[in-house]
């Protein structure tokens, strides 16, 4: 049932429709025809009270003005009525007592109701206001309406009721990639006691503590509660998918009054894994009552809060279905007013790959930070990895306010996706972009050679800047520079594009992705900053200077990016050099698997880099791992998989420490994955972020992912 029922004097009815009064003073109605006329128009205008005056005396002693209104006011929420057309039928015999007409009538939830009925009349005494002078009390002869529930809706007699039943339609389920369980309505074991059924308390209470693992004086005040003894009172909800063997020993003490229940519930059977991106369900607000009541929706109702239970929650939901009748005081339904079928709500598949997921979270480990895994082919995210995370089945089961409060509090954030909305400094990972605008526009080609000292002062003594190896490098061609991580070299390069253009870092930056959403869709994401000449003055009040450019040129300064920027940027990098958006929703099914929709990772731009640039970049990116100059050759030393990557140190003053980065796609001959690493602390991305990625990429292409359970 949707809600309980209503006492009859307390259910209504709206109204509005095709004719109608206005508020000024009427003469009094002449006809029978009239009468019904200015009764339904002042149906449709609400005006209830009004309704009543034009009820006959008889009909007014079975029911009072204030429970008349009430009534009209009651149904109308419960049908969920927004309006109301009617119109008189030509009378048989004019200026009879019977009065026939049809309506219709217009609800949120089972659109329009339409039926015939017909009032009957009769003709009252009515007195009229008089004056001082008048000897005595003047009455007319008026029209009034011989009232009865039937002129709500014609099912309805003296004994019914109008009630709403809702009918819940299954939510869709969320899969991975391999059609594993991701968020899935699921029977669980309700494991409680019925006080009725227990003849020995002591034993019951010993019985379910050792059963339960419970502590044994929750077990007793769920035992010796003060709620109607024949009460179900929950004491355990067991795991979804928890072994028969597991449910058998409760129902082994059926004797000691211990009762289990199936109930279906929203289970995560990953509990933490992808709590990001699958989401929760919560509990609707008062506030989100008023639009979701004429959905079929009452208080106590769950919906999708956050994650892609939350953003897709209108396809995974469905339509709610319901059926609007009449109900005998014994509870039966009498008859049926209206009904509308529920629609099952869609399943969705993911790119997600659990099995991946889980590694990448156990490499993440307790470190505060982010991993995004994708597939560089068809640019699918194969995972998002956050810490710190919560378990979603925990909004289920029901946070206690301390909880919540502990969550909410958490200066680590627990609630904060990472991947997608951490925003950061990038550090020597945006060196691909500041190779590609020095090879682009700044003047510089592939086999370029750059002095890389330990200290450069390309823009005067005054402003000169260390590298971060206080040795000479000698000189360096572009894809070297990448190889060594040399700042001088990036500085050259942004100084050179800037020269050209002081616009040409900030827009080959956004052609790589950075200071736009990627447009992955179903998760909520930042678009990090990308500084330009407008964007200074207008943010900062400042003009451009060519500081700022060689600053960026490296990653610091004001450019920002959130995680799943760069490793999108790396993906076009290694495999098309075209710029996708991250797919993450593979297809959207119907109930029984019929393919509703089916998504492909849609085409942003394609890098405006030459074929060489490109080279360039995956060659230096190659040298990163493989050359004995390479800043991160130590790192892979003895892998089993041919990777090409990059590391990344960014100062943060605001934030009070550096953050870390790696990322790298292997194999590289034919990249099939990808994934970077992003701390939030740290100090070196080659030695603290750099093993984490070995180990996802080697797992992965070694097949040790595959077919876990």
């Amino acid at each position: 049932m949707r809600r309980a029922l209503a006492p009859l004097a307390c259910l209504v009815l709206l109204a509005a429709a095709c004719g109608g009064s206005g508020s000024k003073e009427q003469e009094p109605p002449k006809t029978p025809e009239e009468t019904a006329e200015r009764f339904l128009s002042l149906w449709k205008e609400r005006k209830y009270t009004e309704m009543y005056d034009f009820v006959s005396s008889e009909a007014k002693l079975n029911i009072a003005g204030d429970k008349f209104v009430e009534r009209y006011e009651a149904i109308t929420e419960e049908a969920t009525i927004t309006d109301l057309d009617y119109q008189l039928k030509p009378s048989a015999s004019p200026g009879g007592a019977e009065q026939a007409y049809s309506i219709t009538l217009h609800t949120a939830f089972f659109g329009d109701i339409a039926g015939e009925n017909s009032m009957s009349l009769i003709q009252e005494q009515i007195a009229q206001p008089t004056t001082s002078e008048d000897k005595a009390p003047q009455t007319r002869k008026e029209w009034r309406i011989k009232w009865q529930p039937s002129l709500v809706f014609k099912e309805l007699d003296d004994r019914s009721l109008v009630h709403f039943f809702t009918r819940v339609p299954r939510r869709g389920g969320i899969y991975d990639r391999n059609g594993k369980e991701l968020a899935v309505d699921g029977s669980v074991a309700v494991i409680g006691i019925v006080k009725d059924f227990i003849t020995d308390p002591e034993t019951t209470i010993a019985r379910l503590t050792q059963a339960s693992g419970l502590p044994e004086p929750e077990i007793r005040a769920k035992v010796q509660h003060n709620q109607p003894s024949y009460y179900f009172i929950p004491v355990k909800t067991l795991p979804y998918g928890s072994p028969p063997e597991e449910v058998q020993k409760y129902r082994d003490l059926v004797d000691l009054g211990v009762v289990v229940r199936e109930e279906t519930q929203r289970v995560y059977p990953n509990g933490a894994s992808a709590a990001h991106v699958v989401g929760y369900m919560t509990e609707i607000t008062e506030e989100q009552l008023k639009d979701l009541r004429p959905k079929g929706f009452e208080p106590g109702d769950t919906i999708g809060a956050f994650g892609l239970e939350g953003s897709m929650d209108s396809v995974l939901a469905g339509e709610r279905g319901g059926l609007l009748a009449t109900v005998t005081p014994e509870g039966s339904i009498a008859r049926q007013i209206a009904e509308k079928p529920s629609v099952a709500g869609k399943d969705i598949q993911l790119t997600i790959d659990i099995n991946v997921q889980k590694k990448t979270e156990a490499e993440l480990g307790e470190r505060v930070g982010s991993i995004v895994v994708m597939d560089p082919r068809d640019n699918a995210i194969l995972a998002l990895a956050s810490f710190p995370r919560f378990d979603p089945n925990a909004f289920i089961r029901g946070l206690s306010a301390e909880e919540f409060s502990a969550l909410s509090n958490d200066p680590r954030q627990p609630f904060l996706h990472r991947p997608l909305l951490a925003t950061f400094p990038t550090g020597s990972v945006f060196k691909v972009v500041t190779l590609a605008a020095g090879l682009e526009k700044g003047g510089f080609s592939t086999s370029s050679t750059i002095h890389c000292p330990p200290v450069w002062t390309g823009l005067g003594e005054q402003f000169a800047q260390k590298n971060w190896q206080t040795v000479d490098r000698g000189y360096l061609t572009p894809a070297e520079g990448l190889m060594a991580s040399c700042n001088p070299v990036f500085f050259e390069l942004a100084k050179g594009a800037d020269e050209h253009d002081e616009y040409a870092l900030p827009n080959m930056a956004r052609s790589f992705g950075f200071g736009n959403l990627t447009g992955i869709k179903g998760l909520e994401e930042a678009a990090g900053i990308v500084p330009d000449p407008k964007w200074k003055q207008d943010n900062i009040g400042e003009p451009w200077y060519r500081g700022d450019a060689v600053n960026m040129g490296i990653g610091q300064g004001f450019v920002t990016a959130t995680p799943l920027q760069i490793a999108n940027a790396y993906s076009a990098i290694s495999v098309t050099g075209v710029l996708r958006k991250p797919l993450l929703i593979r297809k959207i099914s119907e109930l029984g698997g019929t393919l509703s929709q089916d998504f492909q990772a849609e085409v942003v731009n394609p890098l405006p880099i030459s074929p060489d640039t490109l080279d360039a970049i995956r060659q230096g990116l190659g040298l990163v791992i493989h050359s004995s100059g390479g800043t991160s050759v130590s790192a892979w030393a003895g892998s089993s998989v041919d990777a090409a990557g990059k590391s990344g140190t960014a100062e943060d003053i605001g934030f009070g420490a550096n953050h870390v980065f790696f990322v790298a796609y292997a194999n590289r001959s034919e990249p099939s994955i990808l994934a970077l690493a992003a701390l939030e602390t740290g100090e070196s991305g080659s030695r603290e972020a750099a093993p984490m990625i070995r180990n996802i990429l080697e797992a992965y292409l070694g097949g040790a992912l595959v077919n876990q359970p």
